[in-house]
Formats: structure tokens, C-alpha cells, sequence
């Protein structure tokens, strides 16, 4: 296992944790049985790979935000049956006053946008986005904000 293997290993336990600070969720409630992939590549070669919930891009050390924001939208509009997430290594990221980033490395994590919705709207009946400050649930959510706001 590679040093960055081992980083996202350790950052997916713990933000697998229930934490009784957000009502007994974990920060990610899936993230414990996601079958993931990581794979270390530029940002401009990532091609989507079938078969895992997840798929985690350690992409350039040098990006700034913004750098790794523009190749997610890239990315958003070339693959439209698959999500792209930015987990930046200088972009802290809260939910309930816990740490959501990796805190290390650039990532950019990809899913399945129609098992993501299934799985936001899920979430939606419970209280799990009760904790998330709206402005970051807009980021995160997208085009299904208002799927998830008026479901629960």
C-alpha cells in the first residue's frame, strides 16, 4: 500500500465514525462499505473506471483550489453519467464541526450520479443534512439540492 493508499485508508475510517455530535451519523454514512478504487494520476488523464462505489484521483500537489474546482467542472460536463468532487488539501471542510477533507492530499473523488441521488434521498428522511451549513450542502448537492430539501 502506498503512502497516499494508506492516507485515504485512515481518512475513510474516520470519516466513517458514527459520531454522536451528528445525531449518530457518520460524516460520510456510506463511506464504511464503499468498495473504492484510488488511483494516482494528473488531473487531465482521469477517465471514469465501472465498477466501484468510488473512485478516489490523487491528482498534483501544487493545485490551488481553484485548480482543482476547474478540473472537477471539466470533468462534471465530459462524463455526465458520473459526479466529481474536489476534496482539496488547503479547502477545510465541516459538517457538525467535523473535519470532512483528507487534509493532505489533492483528491478528486468520482461516483455514480444516479447511486449518489438514491443515496442522498435516503438521507434526506433522516436528520443527517440537519448539521450541514446550507451553504456547503449547495456546493456539495448541486443539481439535487432541491431534490434533497423538499424529500425530507
Amino acid at each position: 500500500m502506498t503512502e497516499i493508499e494508506s492516507h485515504i485508508a485512515n481518512w475513510i475510517r474516520s470519516v466513517s465514525e458514527i459520531r454522536p455530535e451528528l445525531s449518530g451519523f457518520a460524516v460520510f454514512p456510506f463511506s464504511s462499505r464503499a468498495n473504492y478504487k484510488v488511483v494516482e494520476c494528473n488531473a487531465k488523464d482521469i477517465e471514469p473506471i465501472s465498477g466501484y462505489d468510488v473512485v478516489i484521483y490523487a491528482i498534483e500537489d501544487d493545485f490551488t483550489l481553484e485548480d482543482v474546482q476547474e478540473w472537477v467542472e471539466y470533468h462534471n460536463n465530459k462524463h455526465e453519467d458520473w459526479l466529481f468532487f474536489e476534496d482539496c488539501a488547503s479547502y477545510d471542510t465541516y459538517v457538525g464541526g467535523i473535519q470532512t477533507n483528507n487534509g493532505k492530499y489533492n483528491l478528486i473523488l468520482m461516483q455514480s450520479g444516479e447511486d449518489l441521488r438514491q443515496k442522498r434521498l435516503k438521507l434526506a428522511k433522516t436528520k443527517y443534512y440537519d448539521h450541514w451549513d446550507d451553504d456547503y450542502l449547495k456546493e456539495i448537492l448541486g443539481d439535487d439540492y432541491e431534490i434533497v430539501k423538499n424529500s425530507g
